[in-house]
Order: structure tokens, then sequence, then C-alpha cells
């Protein structure tokens, strides 16, 4: 029952068989003429080849003829029931011989001793036993033991297809947090989908250079090298079913590759077997980019692949994409969180936060080394300082901080990312006429490849990252790109951070020798305080300086020596050292500007009325209170310019940045503490925490007291405290505002003095406001008439009013706390 017909030709430019014509044997139900011998149906058809001539060649267009003789070879596939379909007997020996010597008794190949073996396993185990070394044995365990595509995939043997899918998933899921080459691991999951879909072979294919061509992978090169690219061909229509699938990006499922017109190379590679159903599909990242091409083959006289079977390969690769993509996103988290860390823990150190940046840019893109240039706007130049030397320590890349290098932007590749703000992907850097050559000359490292990308900051290239060769693969990815043009907004923080960072330390210099010179000025010398120490006080001064209406005036020389005398009258000669408050009254008086009111003189003025209320009520006040009220009167005013709160507020000037209510005063306190930290300055370092805690709180209040927006509201409450009978001395928010309206009256007591003193102070004031006035007028604003100079004539009206509204109600208030207090209530009446 012999026949023979000619065989269909292999796709895809592998190899073919030069017309060769099978001879397919067959044996009935009855063997011999007819009579007994095997039970059952047919047994076996075998199609035997004859020697054949193999080569690569382009495969043509089919015919009519090689559709009839592929259809006719469907027809004759191998058939081979199982074993335990033959019963044991005379009969059933008798045809499994007349078989295998049919069998042997042809051309011996690999394929019939395989068969012959399968069939009898005890066969080889005897054979092992006796002719095998031990060394041989080892030697083919080790190969095994390495073969992680063959021995993985051949552990699996539930044939239902969920159960396989189920058990591979948790495979792949081990996999995926051990890492490793991402090729070789889709080459397993390849080996995978190949075993759960029941697949005869696959091939998988990565990008080629420049992303435009297809790369058939292999996981071992020549004699068990590393895993290697053939490049196979551009992604383009009418080629091979991979290139189409590339070119789409959507699954095919073909049940005929040769009858597809679509294919003409079919699947453009010779796997071995006689490819007749395909499913292709491409694997793709979270985002849409193409990883790769999955080709699964199934060879004639088998089922073709199914929707089932697409289903499945579908769902496997997007678990596993996904779970890379997870991967991926988790080391990220984790770069964030450990750059994060850097950051916050030392924050100085942007050499050590940079080099984290690039170490995990080398990580993203698996580059053999980066650089990272900033780009100096002014000089259009790129510069770095912090180099990749590839060197590692630790298993980590070692950058070296050398001297800061810099070169025009309107060079090299990196020059351009700069000017353009483009990304390039130079594949071949030696093709490329922007490449330098003369960097590779000088250090004797070979360029290959390039991916160059600028970092963005507010629509400015701030920055350049460089990243040179690619160590797996032969150019880097359109993949690459995508990942590093993500990783660059973190790029671009770090380098905000580290321009932030530079102008912060170039303040900070500015600064300090900007404070030195201040304080060569403003820091009273030992001459000044030493004589201080020496002043004695003009006799007539002793008494007359008890009364309010003292004025200090003609005594401009020995105001320090009034101060001085005031705090020792009123605390005690002991209460502070005098090295120290000499010191500090001489710096104070350095600190304060010579404006026409706020000023030296003011602040005598506002201490002595200060001095004369807590003389006149002796016993109500603690001594810390007395000391921290004279120092508060003494330092109210300092550093005072001349203008109003709300002038520096509506001109946005930095103080007003600093703080947004009582401005002035609240930079009054400050100068005051700074004042304190002064060497050989600070007068209370003879209280213990507690009191100096307590004494800086007292001076803040009385200070921020004086500003007048605060009076009107205090003035109230201690209005109705005293009408109500409910004032409490004992009472820390009773006392406070009372000591707020000290500090009024104080404040005010130019108004209480004799009238040719209270005329001049009032010159005195109106000079500030109408210089304030003068400055609204410049640009444009018209200032209120208390600031206009325009409205001389309005002052009188204007100070009567403020008699009325502010002053004769504070002492009126200020004189039913302290009845010895009325003398400045009826002065000011």
């Amino acid at each position: 029952c012999c026949t023979s017909t000619a065989e269909p030709p292999r796709r895809g430019g592998g190899p073919t068989v030069a017309t060769p014509r099978p001879a397919v044997l067959g044996y009935s139900a009855g063997g011999e003429g007819g009579g007994g011998g095997c039970r059952g149906s047919t047994l076996l058809f075998l199609p035997f080849l004859k020697p054949c001539t193999f080569g690569f060649f382009t495969p043509p267009r089919r015919t009519k003829l090689q559709l009839q003789r592929r259809t006719f070879l469907r027809g004759s596939s191998l058939l081979l029931r199982s074993q335990s379909d033959m019963e044991d007997g005379p009969s059933s020996t008798s045809c499994f011989r007349r078989l295998t010597d049919c069998f042997l008794g042809a051309s011996l190949t690999d394929e019939k001793v395989k068969a012959y073996l399968s069939l009898h396993p005890q066969m080889l185990d005897d054979f092992v036993l006796e002719s095998v070394s031990a060394e041989t044995l080892d030697r083919w365990l080790k190969r095994k033991t390495n073969d992680t595509s063959a021995k993985e995939v051949s552990r699996y043997q539930d044939t239902n297809m969920q159960g396989v899918v189920y058990e591979l998933n948790s495979y792949m899921e081990q996999r995926l947090d051990t890492g490793g080459d991402n090729k070789l691991l889709l080459y397993e999951l390849c080996n995978i989908i190949k075993t759960a879909t029941k697949a005869d072979g696959f091939a998988l294919y990565f990008l080629g250079e420049c992303n435009n061509s297809l790369c058939l992978f292999t996981p071992t090169g020549a004699k068990d090298g590393p895993p290697s690219l053939i490049p196979s061909g551009p992604i383009a229509f009418g080629t091979t079913i991979a290139a189409h699938v590339a070119k789409t990006r959507k699954t095919l499922l073909v049940e005929d590759i040769m009858g597809d017109e679509r294919f003409p190379d079919g699947t453009g590679q010779d796997s071995g077997i006689h490819v007749h159903s395909v499913l292709c599909l491409p694997i793709l990242t979270a985002i849409g980019d193409l990883i790769a091409i999955l080709e699964l083959h199934r060879q004639w006289g088998k089922e073709p692949f199914n929707l089932s079977h697409q289903e499945v390969s579908l769902t496997q690769t997007k678990h596993t994409t996904n779970g890379r993509g997870l991967a991926k996103q988790t080391e990220l988290n984790d770069f964030l969180l450990d750059v994060s860390k850097t950051y916050f823990d030392n924050i100085v150190a942007i050499d050590s936060l940079l080099e984290h940046i690039m170490i995990y840019a080398k990580n993203l893109v698996n580059a053999d080394r980066c650089a990272l240039f900033q780009v100096d706007h002014n000089n259009k130049e790129l510069y770095s300082d912090l180099f990749d030397i590839g060197e590692e320590k630790e298993g980590k890349p070692v950058f070296r901080k050398t001297k800061e290098i810099r070169f025009s932007i309107d060079k090299g590749i990196a020059g351009q990312v700069a000017r353009t703000g483009e990304v390039l992907n130079i594949p071949d850097a030696y093709a490329d006429p922007r490449f330098n050559r003369e960097v590779d000359l000088k250090t004797g490292y070979t360029t290959r490849n390039i991916l160059c990308m600028p970092i963005v900051s507010r629509g400015t290239v701030i920055g350049v990252v460089q990243m040179v060769n690619k160590l797996s693969g032969s150019a880097f990815t359109k993949t690459d790109e995508n990942n590093f043009k993500m990783f660059a907004v973190f790029c671009a923080l770090a380098l905000h951070c580290a321009n932030m960072y530079h102008r912060i330390r170039h303040s900070e210099c500015i600064y300090r020798v900007t404070m030195e010179k201040l304080s060569y000025h403003s820091i009273c010398t030992s001459e000044e305080w030493k004589t201080l120490t020496q002043l004695n006080l003009p006799a007539p001064i002793y008494k007359e300086i008890e009364m309010f209406h003292f004025d200090i005036s003609p005594f401009e020389e020995i105001w320090p020596a009034v101060f001085i005398y005031m705090v020792h009258n009123s605390c005690g000669k002991t209460s502070f050292e005098l090295e120290k408050l000499c010191r500090f009254t001489m710096s104070v008086r350095k600190n304060y500007r010579r404006v026409p009111y706020h000023n030296w003189k003011h602040a005598v003025t506002v201490a002595h009325c200060m001095y004369a209320i807590l003389q006149k009520t002796s016993g109500i006040f603690t001594e810390l209170e007395k000391k921290g009220l004279l120092i508060a009167c003494l330092c109210h005013d300092l550093d005072h310019r001349g203008y109003s709160n709300a002038y520096l507020q509506k001109f946005d000037h930095p103080l007003a940045a600093l703080y947004s209510t009582s401005t002035m005063e609240q930079h009054h306190f400050s100068q005051t503490v700074s004042i304190l930290q002064l060497e050989g300055h600070n007068i209370f370092s003879n209280l213990n925490s507690i009191e100096y805690e307590q004494v800086l709180e007292i001076i803040r209040k009385a200070i921020i007291a004086t500003d007048l927006a605060l009076y009107f509201n205090n003035h109230q409450q201690l209005s109705e405290l005293l009408t109500s009978g409910g004032l409490d001395f004992n009472n820390y928010s009773h006392r406070d505002r009372v000591i707020g309206l000290m500090m009024t009256a104080c404040d005010l007591c130019s108004v209480t003095k004799q009238w040719q003193i209270t005329r001049l102070t009032a010159n005195d004031i109106y000079a500030e406001f109408w210089a304030e006035g003068d400055e609204m007028k410049k640009i444009g604003m018209q200032p209120i008439s208390m600031m206009d100079r325009d409205k001389k004539a309005e002052v009188p009206q204007g100070q009567v009013g403020f008699y009325n509204a502010v002053a004769i109600p504070c002492y009126t208030t200020l004189a039913e706390l302290f009845p010895p207090s009325s003398p400045l209530l009826k002065a000011c009446k």
C-alpha cells in the first residue's frame, strides 16, 4: 500500500527540501493477506524522506500544485497509537516486529532512533548503566541543570490548561522577584506559553537598532556562548508574520500560514518543523511600548491554534509585563524614598544626591556610562564636575568629583540637546557627524551608541543627561526613551535643588560678609563701653530724673549713663554685670538709625517714662518684669527706618514678607535678641533657663504692644475690666494688658512734656510722615492727609484729634490703674 507524493516546501528563508518523494508506509488491521495479527484499525502511517540537501533561499510564491501537495501532506501525517492500545501476545508481537523491521530497514536517522528508544525505555536504561561512565553522567546532569528553558517547562505535567497556567504564573512571579535579564526572562515565558498552548515551537523577536527592524533571540550563541540577537528583517508589511504584527501591534491567529498571501516569507526562519498554524502576538509594556514579538508554531497534522490558545497567551504575557512594570514602579518608588532620605538627611551633600540619580538612570536603561551636564545660559556653556569613571565599589558605580569642565553649548551631541530640547537616540555614534571622536581618543574609551535627554524645568533646559553604550542589546530602544523621559522629571527636581542650594550658599556667603561689616559698625568699641563705666551724672539730674516731665535733651552726651543709672536705681546695681550692661547699651545706641523721630533720643525718653512709673508703683511688678520693661523700652524702636507698617506692607518690603503683622515691632524684638546674642552682650546670662525665657517673653510682648493698631482693643478691654471691677493683677492676661497700656503711655510721653518740647517733637514726627508721603507721590499714589506735606495747615486740627481720641483716654485709664501717674494725664490735657 505504498504511495508517494511531493512535499510542499518550507517557508521563510530557511532550509527546504529539494522535491523529495516520501514513501508512506501503512499496515491494515489484518496484517499480511488480511488475516489477524494486530487488533484494531490502522496502527501507523510514517512518511520516509530520502536524504536531501539543505540551503538558505528566499521562498517563491506558492503555485497551485504546491497547495495541492500541502493538502496531501496534511492527510499523510504521522499517527502513532500509544503503547497501551497494543495488547500482549504472539500476534501483537509479530505485528510490532514487522513494524520495527520495516522501520529500521530503511535508512537510519536521529528521529527514527529517538522514536524507537521512546518505545523501549528499558533498553536505554540498560545501555546507560552498562556503557556510560560516571563522569559523563555528571557532565550530562550539569548541562541539564543549566538548561533553564527546557527543564523548567518539562516539569509541568498537568494536561489541564488552567492548571498549567496557574502553576506557571507562580513560577513567573518568582522569576520576576529575582530580576535578571529581561530577554532571558521573556524567553522562559515563551517556553511556558508553548507548553500551555501545546505548541510545537516558537520564535522570540526583539527590536533592532533604531527600532525599525526585528532580531531573532537565541538563548545561547555559538559554543554555548551568551544570548545573541540575529537580524531578521525590517518591520514592514508584505514580508513575515512577525514583521506584520510588529507593524500593527495587534495579535494574529493564522490557521494556515502557507495559504496566507499577506506573509509571502512565512515565519522567515527555520523552526525545524513544517509550520502550519501560527499564533503571533506583540508583547507590550503597560504604556503600549513594543518590547518583543512572540511567534508560536504548530506543525502539519495538528489542529490549528484557536481563540482559547490566544486568550491564554495574551493573559500570560500581559500578566508578566504588568508584573515587570509593577516591579519597575516599586524600584522607582524605592529610589525616590532613597533620594528623599539622602536629601533630607544631609542637605549639603548635593553630590551624593546627584550620584543616586545617575546610578538609577544607568540601571534604568542598562547603560555602561552616564554623564550629567548643567547649562549655564549666561555664558552659553555646559559644565560638570562629577564623572562616571567606569569603576565599581561594593557593586555600585564610582563617581569622581574633579575640576569643573566647561564646553560650548554649540558643540557635540549634548550641546545640540541643550539648544533644541529634543531627545537624541544615536545607535552608531561614529556614523553621526555630531559626535566628537576626540573624547574617545583621549580617554581610550569606545563609544558605540548614545541616548541623550534634556532636563527641563519651567520650559527651560537646565541640564542634559547622556547615557553611553547599551549593555544588553545593540542600541537604546524606544522603551528606554520613554522610561528616561519619565525619569527626567526627577532629574529636573535634583538639578533644581542643586541650583537652589547653590544660590542659598552664595547668598549665605554674602550675608556673612555683610554681617561682618555691619558688626564692625554696629557693635560698640571697647573704648566706648569702658568710658561709660566711668561716667557720673551731674548733680541736678538726680532730682529731676524722678519727675515725669524730665527732659533729657540737654544731656545727649550722657544718655547712656542716664539709662545705666535708671536701671541700677530701679533694679539694683547687682542686677546686671556692669561690663555687659555697658556693652549692651552702647551697641543699642549704634543700632538706632538717624531718622527724625524714631531714634536713640526717643528710646531713652520712653525708657525714662517707664522708669518713673515703676518708681511710683513699688511692689506691684516683679524684679524680672522691671528688668524686662526697661530693656524693652530702650529697644522698642531698634533699627526703625522711619516708615509705617502700612507702607512696608503696601510696597512688599522684605520685612513685610518676614512679619505679616506688627511688622516693625517684630523686627525691633528680633534686633534686640540679636544684640543679646553677641559676645559679651547677654545681660541676662546670670538667669536660669526658665527665667531667661520669661524675661524674653516680657520684652517681646512689651515691644509688640507699641503697635498703635493694637492699642484700641487693649484699651477697651481694660476699661471694661475697670468698670466692672473685675481687674485682677494676679491674672496673667490682665497683667499683660496693663503692661501693654503702660508701653503705649511711655511711647506717647512726648505729649506730656512742656509745650516747647512737645512742639519740637511733633515737628520731628511729621518730618517722617511727610517723607513717607513723598515716596508715595513718586510712584503716583496719593498719601493720607497726615502724610501729605501739602496739607500742613491741617496739622493742628489733626493733633487735637489725636489727643482726644488716643492720648487723653490712654492716660486717663493709666491714672485709674496707678493714681501716682496722674501728672501724665494733667500734662497731656
